[in-house]
């Protein structure tokens, strides 16, 4: 366990993922772009909600990159060096999950995650902070800083840059006290709410 700004933090294990999950759902739920990519009305959009993170907080598990507060209120996503993106058994093994995430919305997913990528592949190695985000009655706590400066401080140890993509203003602040500064606009598709890529330098 690890003490950051008056949190208690800590890497997550297998038995976290369902709870993270359901937290980080619940935390992305008003978010522009998982509105784009599952408005509010779709059929089970709360469980496929869920379903998103836990599908990435499983791999990032395995990359020794999920982290939760000790409450499991809080939780991030984080990918290091080398694996932002899945392998090619990994994307063989999560390909029914996305499916049924997706289902008739699937090609509005694999629209957005090809911007992504495509942006991904122009960037040095980094920590890639995936997701971050707090049960909305916890928001504006500190939990989400917490959580990011258990990774930075790694960063910085190791000389290594993160990475994220902003996809809400009100988060930003946070971001910049950490050190992450604002780049260029994605270059997402016509009609996707715009994503602001943030690089940080190590300290």
């Amino acid at each position: 366990m690890t003490e950051h700004v008056g949190h208690s933090v800590r890497p997550a294990t297998g038995a976290d993922v369902d709870r993270l999950s359901r937290t980080l759902a619940a935390a992305f739920a008003d978010d522009p772009v998982f509105s784009h990519l599952l408005p509010p009305g779709v059929r089970s959009r709360d469980e496929r909600l869920r379903r998103v993170f836990a599908v990435d907080g499983a791999r990032s598990l395995a990359h020794g990159g999920l982290w939760t507060t000790a409450d499991g209120d809080a939780a991030a996503v984080w990918f290091p060096p080398g694996h932002w993106r899945p392998t090619s058994w990994e994307e063989l093994r999560e390909t029914p999950s996305w499916m049924r995430i997706g289902g008739r919305r699937i090609r509005v997913f694999q629209r957005l995650r090809a911007a992504m990528f495509a942006h991904h592949r122009e960037l040095p190695p980094h920590w890639y902070l995936c997701y971050v985000g707090s049960l909305p009655p916890r928001q504006g706590m500190g939990l989400g800083g917490a959580l990011l400066q258990a990774v930075l401080s790694r960063c910085d140890a190791e000389q290594v840059p993160a990475y994220l993509e902003s996809t809400c203003e009100r988060n930003r602040p946070l971001y910049r006290r950490h050190g992450f500064v604002e780049q260029p606009i994605l270059d997402v598709p016509p009609g996707y709410p715009p994503m602001t890529p943030m690089w940080r330098d190590p300290r």
